[in-house]
C-alpha cells in the first residue's frame, strides 16, 4: 500500500467533512445525549461521519470502518486487513458551545491496532494536521517536530477527564492537582484529538489520559510519533492500551520519564 497516497486522500476527505462542519457552525444546533448528559452528538457529527464514509467505502471497500457515530461499517471486522478509526466531530461540546476547538479525526491501521496513516483537520483554524509512517508528520504541510523542552517547571502539559468523572473515583483530579504546582501550566482543550497534534507541533510537552478510544486518539498518536515524540501507557510501556485510547501518555520525549514518575507519585497520593 502507497501510504503517502493514502495520506493524501485522507487529507482530503478531512478537509471536506471539516467543510461540512463548518456549515453548522455558530448556528442553532440539534444536541442528543448519547449516554451521560455530557456525552452529546449533534447534526454535525453525523453529517460528517457521512460523508467521510461514503468516501472511505467507495476508496477501500475491503476495509472496516470504526466510527464514533456508528461503526461497523464496511468489509466484516473478521476479513478485513485494515481499519479506519473515524471520529468526525472531535470536541462536540465545544463544538456546541461555538469555541473552535474541535477536530474531524481519521486514522488508519492494519489489524494489530496501529496507526498507519493520520489526518486531524481544525476547521475553524485552518489547520490540517497529518502523517504517515515512516513519512514524517506536517502541519498544513510544514514538517511537525515535538519541543525539546526537558524540564517540568519549564513545560505546559495538556489531559482530559472521563465523562463519569463525578462518579468514578479515577477521574484524573489527583493527578491534575499534582502536576499544577509542578509545570508552567496544564490546559484541558476538550479534544484528545488536538491535544495529541499540538504535541506533535511542540505546542505541549505531553498529554495525559485514560479512557478514550481508538478513534479519539490514533490520528493525533501517529502525529506524535512521526514528529519525533515518544508515546507510551502508563507503564512506560508500548501495549495495545496506547491503541485503544485506555491509556495514554505522549510526549516531546525529553520529558516523557518525568511525566510518567509525575503519574505514579500522584497515584500512591503524594503531594
Amino acid at each position: 500500500m502507497d501510504l503517502q497516497a493514502v495520506r493524501h486522500l485522507t487529507e482530503e476527505i478531512a478537509r471536506e467533512a471539516g467543510a461540512v462542519i463548518m456549515q453548522h457552525y455558530d448556528q442553532p444546533h440539534q444536541e442528543r445525549v448519547k449516554g451521560l448528559a455530557i456525552d452529546i452528538t449533534t447534526e454535525a457529527d453525523t453529517a460528517a461521519e457521512a460523508v467521510i464514509v461514503a468516501r472511505l467505502q467507495a476508496a477501500f471497500p475491503s476495509h472496516h470502518i470504526i466510527g464514533e457515530e456508528g461503526g461497523g461499517m464496511g468489509a466484516p471486522a473478521a476479513s478485513a486487513d485494515y481499519f479506519w478509526h473515524v471520529d468526525p466531530l472531535d470536541g462536540t461540546s465545544n463544538f456546541a458551545n461555538n469555541l473552535p476547538f474541535f477536530a474531524t479525526s481519521i486514522a488508519l491501521s492494519g489489524r494489530d491496532g496501529r496507526p498507519l496513516v493520520a489526518a486531524v483537520y481544525s476547521p475553524a483554524m485552518g489547520e490540517l494536521f497529518s502523517a504517515a509512517r515512516g513519512g514524517g508528520a506536517t502541519l498544513n504541510g510544514r514538517p511537525l517536530r515535538v519541543s525539546t523542552t526537558a524540564a517540568l517547571e519549564r513545560a505546559i502539559l495538556v489531559t482530559g477527564f472521563p465523562y463519569d468523572a463525578a462518579s468514578n473515583p479515577d477521574n484524573n483530579l489527583a493527578e491534575w492537582a499534582w502536576f499544577a504546582t509542578r509545570t508552567r501550566g496544564l490546559r484541558r482543550l476538550g479534544s484528545a484529538a488536538i491535544d495529541l497534534c499540538y504535541v506533535a507541533a511542540g505546542r505541549f510537552e505531553a498529554y495525559w489520559e485514560r479512557y478514550i478510544h481508538s478513534w479519539d486518539c490514533l490520528a493525533g498518536l501517529l502525529c506524535v510519533l512521526e514528529a519525533g515524540g515518544r508515546v507510551t501507557d502508563y507503564d512506560g510501556h508500548d501495549s495495545d492500551r496506547i491503541y485503544t485510547g485506555a491509556e495514554i501518555v505522549a510526549s516531546n520525549g525529553a520529558i516523557h520519564d518525568v511525566v510518567l514518575d509525575g503519574l505514579r507519585r500522584a497515584q500512591r497520593g503524594e503531594r
